[in-house]
């Protein structure tokens, strides 16, 4: 690809202890993970590309082709993992989702012939995490099927002030149940599955910053339960040329929230139908191809009983996809890339705040990409995609100018060069981008009564470099360095015009971030296997929760 992707294999995300979505930006280089608040509100950022819209993140998140609610973030990756990649953004022609920060896309190994279990569990001091996974055969070499079970619990944060109980741990398990019908020699291959999850916090503690020191929280009523329903249906047939895939979805999440006993339920659920195809690239043909089209009801209802608020949206997405490369030569690879997006929301509050309406967005994203081999190791590469998005705030407030605002749109060119050895013992990529967001969508208001408005432009620029090596049969050695600046280039408030934070970083960006690990195997006596001692550092520089915080010349103040 004439991008940039990082790929880690799930050997190394179980020997580096990552076993939560939200945990994997110790495996990606420019990539920022936290919660915000809580685990189901996860901000994600990709080479600066912020999720500050926790509803509708920057970056996707896919398992096996299907998008994930954004809550999906903050739960165990699945049990029988094959992969993980990341494709750095903006991702728009290869999938159904548009995404501004890039695409994380979590691959599973299916359910095939093998009758195996596979286990997994790892202990820390904040507490530990299972999974179980059976593969059986049920028709040998037509139909099969998996059962997976996987469980994490995270110790007691708080001491309650008052009565010294233990508070702010996290309770999350999640079941899965897999049917696969793919018989020997047939190009038909469908696969059926459900999934449930449910996560038990009381991690969302109000602390006095006097009592920081010793986790003492106030002890008033704050916890949350989120459960999730997921079910899918992956179906692929080969046509020899090419492959047709269709890709169904649906999820159910509903988050029950008391913060400072302040009760915010909400629910949302999703459907999603994709239809691609896509060209079969072994074939050696001068021209493959991705086409696709995409289509998505989202219904959302949050409830405020305290003030008798509901608001409720209905939002439609329709996309059409497609992405091209021609192989002009033996070394040289030109990709351009199109899509085309329309969205359609209704919208209704009352209570204390009435709004109703509906409105509509459409969009179009170029992309265009060329790649070429320098010789059978080393390949450059140049990109400019574009991306877009189009969104509705979910916060109703009684500071709401309305409920919904203008599209953002990305302009990002990237170059790089990547390097393989023929042996594989090496890997290793650098490059450098620049891309400018033009409404730019940001949080403005009081804390309580935010909501999403345009807040005008802001400007990335970064380098990242990746290496991976083997330099012996023992030794492992993979690591990552990237900067990035992300900053307003043009400031504009909504709700304080005059107020001008030109030239400060974007909220949730780091400048720096790094990653190393090394491991070393040691044979055991026969028949006893290896001792493969690890180590991992993961960096990532200072964080502004605030675009008003002025962050020049290395210091910080208001």
């Amino acid at each position: 690809m004439p991008a940039t992707v990082a790929i880690v294999e799930a050997q190394e995300l179980q020997d580096r202890g990552i076993a939560s979505a939200g945990e994997l930006d110790r495996a990606f280089v420019d990539t920022n993970i936290r919660s915000r608040s809580n685990r189901a509100y996860t901000n994600v950022t990709v080479r600066g590309q912020s999720s500050v819209d926790y509803y509708e993140p920057s970056v996707q998140l896919y398992v096996d082709g299907l998008p994930q609610d954004p809550s999906i973030f903050s739960q165990l990756l699945p049990a029988g993992l094959d992969s993980v990649e990341l494709l750095y953004g903006p991702q728009g022609t290869l999938y159904g989702r548009g995404a501004i920060g890039g695409v994380i896309n979590v691959v599973t190994r299916k359910p095939d012939n093998e009758l195996r279990v596979d286990t997994a569990g790892a202990l820390h001091t904040q507490g530990g995490d299972a999974s179980l996974l059976l593969n059986t055969p049920i028709i040998d070499g037509v139909i099969y099927g998996d059962a997976a079970l996987t469980f994490r619990r995270e110790a007691d944060q708080y001491t309650l002030l008052g009565s010294g109980q233990e508070i702010g741990g996290t309770d999350d398990l999640n079941g899965r149940i897999r049917l696969r019908y793919a018989p020997d020699d047939s190009p038909l291959d469908v696969m059926v599955s459900t999934q449930r999850g449910r996560v038990d916090s009381t991690e969302e503690q109000f602390v006095m910053e006097s009592m920081f020191n010793d986790r003492i929280a106030l002890p008033i009523d704050s916890r949350y339960r989120l459960d999730t329903a997921s079910f899918g249906v992956n179906a692929s047939y080969d046509l020899d040329f090419a492959t047709i895939t269709a890709l169904t979805g649906y999820q159910d999440r509903k988050l029950d929230r008391t913060t400072l006993g302040f009760q915010t339920p909400e629910d949302q659920t999703t459907f999603s139908q994709e239809l691609r195809i896509a060209s079969d690239p072994e074939l050696g043909n001068a021209l493959d191809y991705v086409v696709g089209v995409y289509g998505q009801r989202l219904d959302f209802e949050r409830r405020t009983p305290l003030i008798g608020q509901v608001s409720q949206q209905t939002i439609d997405s329709y996309a059409i996809f497609g992405d091209l490369a021609w192989h002009a030569t033996d070394r040289l690879d030109i990709s351009p890339g199109l899509r085309f997006d329309y969205e359609k929301a209704w919208a209704r509050a009352d209570g204390a705040v009435t709004i109703a309406g509906e409105r509509s967005f459409g969009g179009v994203s170029p992309k265009l990409g060329a790649s070429y081999a320098l010789d059978d190791e080393w390949r450059v590469h140049g990109l400019f995609s574009t991306g877009y998005k189009a969104r509705f705030t979910r916060n109703v407030t009684p500071e709401n100018i309305a409920f919904t605002y203008d599209p953002q749109n990305t302009y990002n060119g990237e170059t790089g060069i990547k390097y393989r050895a023929l042996d594989g013992s090496l890997e290793a990529s650098l490059s450098a981008y620049y891309n400018v967001t033009k409404d730019y969508q940001l949080f403005v208001g009081d804390v309580y009564l935010k909501y999403l408005q345009n807040a005008g432009e802001v400007t990335a620029k970064g380098i990242n470099l990746a290496v991976r090596a083997n330099p012996t049969e023992r030794l492992g050695i993979a690591g990552g360095l990237g900067f990035n600046r992300t900053t307003f280039t043009r400031y504009e408030n909504s709700v304080n015009p005059g107020i001008d934070y030109t030239g400060n970083r974007v909220p949730y960006a780091p400048e720096f971030t790094a990653n190393l690990a090394l491991d070393y195997a040691f044979d055991l006596a026969e028949g006893w296997g290896q001792l493969i001692p690890r180590a991992g550092m993961t960096y990532a520089g200072s964080v502004f929760f605030d675009e008003s915080v002025l962050q020049r010349h290395g210091r910080s103040s208001v």
